[in-house]
């Protein structure tokens, strides 16, 4: 029973805080929309800020499980991996919804206790982009005056602005909506993205 009032408190806490904000959701709110006790917040999160941060973890905990699973030991090439993780990105957007929201408020509006964590996940994950832009310099697959730098962060835009931008871009474009949508956009964007940075000698490993 109290694993289930946990994670129902996490359910309800994510739409909340996503829709409203932090600031704007009480604890009575969140308490009352999901059923429990008063005192639930406080025995299972210690607080509104625990179970505010217990949400942005869990929305970004699959970012960490795709970065742990792209195993450097393996045959895959640098072009590979970054193609699988751009992937499991559209995968992980459009299972979360809220996800786009929280990174948007955060980086406008931060909080104290959610800053922290989404530095964290985003810098872990441009730490594995850029890791894998200098590997596929050095073995021939990314251009040699590529700026990793600005070529990570570029990256990281392009996988993210469309899903915070994506309510605007509806409006301003209602005819890309369509089912598989946010997939089909990481699918081109992440080509033109390579198409910038990869030699144009290296469509294959050189040999």
């Amino acid at each position: 029973m109290g694993n289930q009032t946990r994670m129902k408190l996490i359910e309800v806490a994510t739409e909340l805080f996503a829709v409203k904000g932090f600031a704007a959701v009480s604890v009575r709110e969140l308490t009352e929309t999901a059923q429990v006790n008063v005192s639930a917040i406080s025995y299972h999160f210690n607080g509104k800020e625990g179970l505010y941060e217990a949400v942005l973890l869990e929305q970004l905990s699959p970012i960490l499980e795709i970065l742990r699973g792209v195993d450097k030991t393996d045959s895959s090439s640098p072009v590979d991996r970054l193609t699988f993780y751009a992937d499991q990105v559209a995968h992980i957007h459009a299972q979360r919804p809220f996800l786009s929201r929280f990174i948007y408020s955060e980086a406008t509006n931060p909080t104290e206790y959610g800053r922290p964590i989404i530095e964290k996940h985003l810098l872990q994950a441009y730490q594995f982009i850029n890791s894998t832009l200098q590997e596929g310099i050095a073995e021939g697959y990314f251009r040699d005056d590529l700026n990793v730098i600005h070529a990570a962060v570029a990256l990281v835009g392009i996988l993210n602005f469309y899903f915070i931008a994506k309510p605007l871009v509806l409006e301003l474009f209602p005819f890309v909506k369509q089912e598989n949508s946010e997939t089909e956009y990481v699918a081109q964007a992440f080509r033109v993205y390579l198409h910038g940075v990869i030699k144009e000698t290296a469509v294959q490993k050189p040999e």
